[in-house]
């Protein structure tokens, strides 16, 4: 019976994000590709302003009940027969089945991650036990300034499909592949399969920066830059409707801005294109013939004359609206930072200048740090330089090729260009934090420096993707006209040319998916030899209702291999599990740690039976060789 009902929820709350996506789409008059983003960031920003206000479960309800709406106004449609489904295409027959894989594969992973356990799985389990954001005296949540975006989709999506950890890693990974449809929303003419299989090639090929940050975690950093991309996109298909563009900017932007702490700098970044768009229309004078040479291939830029001030002077007004909208999620979060959590001091914090006595060791601390970052930055070895390296060099012989060859001039040039700044940005950014705000021990062994340099070079590989993906459009000798795609070459040896390009890109792309099916394969075979693997097998994921929780005391004895004791990673892990704030780990668990544990704590629990040292292994007449839970009081 318990089964029919879940499975009733999940249903009705799958009929209520379809009546979401339709009214967006139909209503709203958003194209197919960015109704997806656009849907989950508005959701997001929907329950964020209610979870602000103290009204977290009502917006979730109020969300939920709209779509259920929604869906009856499709059947009406429907039976009406107002709706025209659109034709099948070999696009959405290739994205659709490549979804559907990642579904079936996600739906049987699960969490892994350190930061998982720290933080993200621990404030959606803390959202769909409390409906309400952590206060200040939430203990339980150690990063309560850790900006909610996200979490509170997830949290949405979990609290009527389930609080399973699959279903945590759909909620995130819908996310991501709605950014990627996003993506392919740049391309004009839908009868050229190769632009298609070209983004697929690049959208796959950033699975291999995210390997540190797969899909099978919560984690954002994958995530921000993604966002980035879309809301580029979106500025890119809706720059000649400034309306509508300052209405999907302020949302997708809002959003980011909210994921994380440095959502702002992706934000930012793809804002400044967005407001580069308000001000500028192309008119795209592609697909003539090569006889026919002005302009062939070019885009000519509309000017405006001080005559037409009014039309500026709107413009000036939605980039203004743009700006102030998307800002303000971001700034309502740093307002609650400030008052409702006033006092609480956050994990990335502006330290105070050293006492004259300690600079000398200051410096030296700084020193090596900046050593081991320009290390780790242009070491050939690490993933984000290889791409780095891998990108430019594809990017100039590009520029060169279609300048030398095709005689014409890609704007690849100067995105690759900005590309630079924009990271350069970054890495110095990354710098800063760990010489003024990261704690002094993750500072030194530069902590998560792998991850986030993956982050911004998924976007800097993004937008070069997205680049070249528009100069090849913009670049075909002859346009697909009414007499059908079977004249749309300007030669034979074209024709051929062209199905080998597509050939080439789309086993790519397969190849890169497959290898990325694989590693998760192989990563679910692998999990229950994990640390959440093993702490879930004897623990259990434990759900209390709301405002309860665990409040006995634990002792976890566990090995530090691998540094998983000394930096916490037991506790988060058990705690999640536990869903406790009470517990404590030892890697040694002698004859007095056992004396102590019967005055200070209820429950003692074997993780790692190495743990247990000579005379441990038994107290009040118990064994304590094996791994489970060990009463200790009551």
């Amino acid at each position: 019976m318990e089964h029919m009902t879940d499975m009733i929820k999940i249903l009705l709350f799958l009929l209520s994000l379809w009546g979401v996506l339709f009214t967006v789409y139909r209503f709203g008059k958003v194209k197919i590709w960015f109704v997806p983003v656009t849907c989950a960031a508005g959701i997001s920003l929907i329950l964020f302003w209610g979870g602000l206000f103290g009204q977290l479960a009502p917006a979730a309800d109020l969300v939920f009940l709209a779509g259920l709406a929604g869906s009856g106004v499709f059947l009406y449609c429907v039976i009406k027969g107002r709706i025209r489904f659109p034709a099948w295409s070999l696009f959405g027959v290739c994205f659709g089945t490549g979804v559907i894989v990642f579904v079936i594969l996600t739906a049987y992973l699960r969490l892994d991650h350190y930061d998982n356990f720290s933080h993200w799985a621990l404030i959606v389990k803390y959202l769909l036990t409390e409906d309400s954001f952590p206060g200040r005296d939430t203990t339980l949540i150690p990063f309560r300034d850790y900006p909610p975006g996200s979490s509170v989709f997830i949290y949405y999506v979990c609290r009527f499909a389930g609080h399973s950890q699959g279903a945590m890693l759909l909620a995130q990974n819908s996310m991501i592949f709605a950014c990627f449809l996003a993506v392919f929303g740049i391309v004009k003419e839908r009868r050229r399969f190769l632009l298609y299989s070209f983004l697929a090639m690049g959208c796959a090929f950033l699975s291999y920066l995210n390997l540190t940050i797969r899909i099978n975690n919560l984690l954002v950093d994958f995530l921000l830059p993604l966002l980035a991309l879309a809301s580029v996109a979106a500025a890119y298909q809706y720059r000649d409707e400034k309306g509508k563009l300052c209405i999907l900017e302020i949302i997708l932007l809002g959003f980011t801005g909210i994921v994380k702490g440095t959502g702002m700098f992706f934000a930012g970044i793809a804002g400044l294109y967005v407001l580069w768009s308000m001000f500028r229309t192309e008119k795209l004078h592609m697909g003539k013939p090569r006889t026919e040479k002005p302009h062939v291939g070019r885009f000519r830029t509309e000017k405006y004359h001080t005559g037409k001030s009014g039309r500026i002077m709107k413009r000036f007004l939605y980039s203004l609206l743009t700006i102030a909208g998307g800002m303000l999620p971001f700034l309502a979060w740093q307002y609650h930072l400030r008052t409702d959590l006033a006092g609480f001091q956050g994990k990335f914090e502006i330290g105070d200048a050293p006492a004259p006595e300690f600079e000398p060791a200051a410096e030296i601390f700084h020193e090596s740090i900046v050593r081991d970052f320009l290390r780790t930055a242009f070491d050939p070895s690490t993933r984000a330089f290889q791409v780095f390296a891998l990108c430019s060099l594809a990017a100039v012989t590009a520029v060169l090729c279609a300048r030398l060859r095709l005689k014409r001039r890609w704007r690849l040039g100067r995105i690759l260009l900005s590309g630079y700044i924009v990271t350069a940005a970054y890495y110095a950014g990354m710098l800063y934090m760990y010489l003024y705000t990261m704690p002094e021990d993750e500072a030194l062994r530069l902590a998560g420096s792998d991850r986030y340099a993956c982050s911004i070079m998924v976007l800097f590989a993004g937008v070069l993707f997205m680049g070249a993906a528009i100069d090849i459009e913009h670049s075909f000798a002859v346009d697909i006209d009414e007499r059908g795609a079977y004249r749309a070459y300007s030669s034979p040896g074209a024709k051929r040319r062209y199905q080998y390009a597509v050939l080439g890109t789309f086993l790519l792309a397969v190849n890169f998916l497959y290898s990325e099916i694989n590693g998760l394969i192989s990563i679910r075979q692998e999990w229950d030899a994990s640390l959440p693997g093993q702490a879930e097998q004897i623990i259990g994921d434990r759900w209390y209702g709301k405002g309860t929780m665990d409040e006995r005391r634990y002792l976890v004895a566990a090995s530090d291999e691998n540094g998983q004791v000394s930096d916490g990673e037991v506790r988060y892990v058990c705690r999640y599990y536990l869903w406790a704030e009470d517990v404590e780990v030892t890697d040694r668990l002698d004859e007095k740690v056992l004396e102590e544990a019967q005055e200070n704590y209820d429950c003692i629990i074997i993780l790692d039976p190495d743990a247990v040292q000579e005379g441990g292994t038994e107290i009040g007449g118990e064994k304590y060789p094996g791994r489970r839970i060990y009463r200790v009081k009551g």
